[in-house]
């Protein structure tokens, strides 16, 4: 892979347009600080792997500027040439390829120009970080980036070919297919088992009605027992009561008829032409008395002779008034007595209803105490009601219930099943990501001696007194040696020696992950800690990796403040304004 234009427009300090071109070999930039080196470098990476959030895009506008435009024309070790374009102001983006002598639009889709460029460098841009950029200020490869997966899928396309479909990638699908079974919030292992305590709840609360409805069943069959009860007993009360009140008002009619009887017989009594018994002895006594007192008065007194006389007169004359004779219409006479008669056979049939009811006459306490039950009986039949309606609608409830019990069990079956299921799923998911992760490993394993190989070759074209080795962990961790390997503590390294020796690790890495794209090095002047000699070497490395300008070799950007020596400028800075 070989850049070969890069267009800027209003990115950081290049506000006017610029346009750079590359050789295919070794590419020298010599400019003071602030010239525009790590401008480019980073326009060079944003042209690959733009910035996805809009404050670091817009840390990129260069002042003043309403646009920020970038295009990096490459081309590949086949010959095809591909442009990619970057608006990140309107973060829109093209990718074009060389096609009949002209640029022809291959996608605008983020994702699909990022797929290319992943394709065509090897690497994602945390993998070109830590291999093809290497800046002054970040020369060492973390041993925590080493492990990447990006680093680990890359790995394996150096084990087992380009061709095949990437283990890292399914591993990662595996683990993220477990994850999203078996996940503490929102995996689905988590929600069905949610779901079938749910389940399980609803089934729970349904066989609990359903305990219920024999209970509830009978308190109704008592409750209607009850009702009966009170309505016969209501019944009985009132035709009781209705014969006692019969009684009573038999009774009643009796006493009014004997007593229209007797003033019948009192007013005929009046109208009879009898004396009284007194009458005649009274008149007899008066006569008596006259004639003593008429004797007394002519042979003795006269006074008490006419007193005597007197009190005969008067004895005589009540007797005779006695003896006066009444007069009584006939007719008025003859309606009396019939009437009479009439009241005498009314008396007799009440006297004779009144021994057939005898039997149903009450006393007065046992009245009243049924009378007060009469009006209770109502208040009870109301509440009986209320309840055996209310028992009703539980009894249909809990029926329902009882009838959703079957499914509600095959919810619960389902639910349970289905749990089953994704557990199997998510055990099968960690064995089969175990299983991979370990041959992934092995594969890391089996490349991490070539890249420390690689490095130590380069290395020690520097610097022959060490080397590189592999730490016995897990990934990729390289640690600094002896040239027999012996190990020594980091702390007994000089920046410079340790600046020579992590740009050989990144150098061995961009060999062995990259060598079959041959994506090109960027430098930002990683060697100013180095010696003349030590930087006199390192600038031999560079020329030999560029291979003399040759077209087996790889393109290197090479940034510095001060003339490399031994080294061609081929590109002074600050850059000239593209002409309009």
């Amino acid at each position: 892979m070989i850049f070969e234009r890069l267009e800027i427009r209003g990115f950081r300090s290049y506000a006017e347009p610029i346009e750079v071109r590359f050789d295919g070999g070794l590419n020298v930039f010599m400019g003071r600080n602030e010239a525009g080196k790590t401008g480019l470098l980073r326009a060079i990476q944003c042209a690959l792997f733009p910035p996805s959030r809009g404050t670091d895009r817009h840390s990129l506008l260069a002042e003043g500027e309403g646009e920020c435009r970038l295009a990096l024309e490459y081309r590949l070790a086949g010959g095809e040439r591909w442009r990619v374009e970057r608006d990140l102001t309107a973060y829109k983006h093209a990718l074009h390829a060389w096609r009949d002598n002209s640029w022809e639009p291959v996608s605008t889709a983020l994702s699909d120009i990022a797929d290319v460029v992943r394709a065509h460098t090897g690497c994602d841009e945390a993998l070109f970080e830590r291999t093809l950029l290497v800046r002054h200020e970040a020369v060492e490869v973390p041993a925590s980036a080493d492990v990447t997966k990006t680093l680990a899928a890359r790995l394996e396309l150096v084990a087992g070919g380009s061709g095949r479909v990437s283990a890292v990638a399914a591993a990662a699908k595996l683990e993220a297919g477990f994850k999203k079974l078996s996940g503490p919030y929102k995996g689905e292992i988590v929600v069905a088992a949610e779901r079938l305590r749910e389940a399980l709840g609803g089934l729970d609360r349904a066989q609990a009605l359903a305990g219920r409805l024999v209970e509830t069943r009978s308190r109704l069959e008592q409750t209607a027992e009850a009702l009966t009860r009170l309505e016969l007993e209501q019944t009985d009360a009132a035709a009781v009561l209705k014969r006692a009140r019969d009684v009573a008002a038999a009774e009643r009619d009796l006493k009014d008829a004997q007593e229209k009887r007797a003033m019948l017989d009192q007013a005929l009594t009046v109208a009879a032409p009898s004396v009284p018994a007194w009458a005649w002895p009274a008149i007899a006594a008066g006569a008596l008395l006259a004639l003593a007192g008429v004797l007394l008065a002519l042979l003795w007194q006269a006074v008490p002779g006419a007193a005597l006389v007197l009190c005969g007169a008067v004895a005589a004359g009540a007797g005779a008034l006695q003896l006066r004779p009444r007069t009584v219409a006939p007719a008025a006479q003859a309606e009396l007595e019939a009437r009479r008669s009439s009241l005498g056979r009314d008396v007799r049939e009440l006297q004779a209803r009144l021994e057939e009811l005898a039997v149903y006459r009450l006393a007065p306490a046992a009245f009243e105490r049924l009378q007060r039950r009469e009006r209770e009986i109502p208040a009870e039949l109301a509440a009986a009601n209320r309840e055996h309606g209310s028992l009703s609608n539980q009894l249909i409830d809990l029926a329902h219930a009882a009838e959703a019990i079957p499914e509600l069990e095959d919810a619960v079956a389902v639910q349970q099943r289905r749990l089953d299921r994704l557990k199997f799923k998510a055990a099968a998911l960690k064995l089969a990501f175990t299983e991979l992760a370990a041959a992934i490993e092995d594969i890391r394993r089996s490349a991490g001696p070539r890249i420390a190989a690689a490095a130590t070759e380069r290395l020690q074209t520097i610097t022959p007194d060490y080397a590189v080795g592999l730490e016995d962990t897990t990934g990729l961790t390289f640690r600094a040696t002896w040239a027999d390997g012996s190990p020594f503590e980091r702390r007994d390294l000089s920046d410079g020696t340790a600046d020579q020796f992590y740009f050989a690790v990144r150098v061995a890495l961009a060999e062995v992950l990259l060598g079959d794209l041959n994506p090109p090095l960027l430098l930002d002047d990683p060697f100013r800690y180095c010696d003349s000699e030590r930087r006199a070497a390192l600038h031999r490395l560079l020329l030999e990796l560029a291979g003399a300008g040759g077209p087996e070799g790889r393109q290197v950007l090479y940034f510095s403040v001060e003339e490399p020596e031994g080294l061609l400028v081929t590109h002074p800075l600050p850059l000239v304004r593209v002409p309009a």
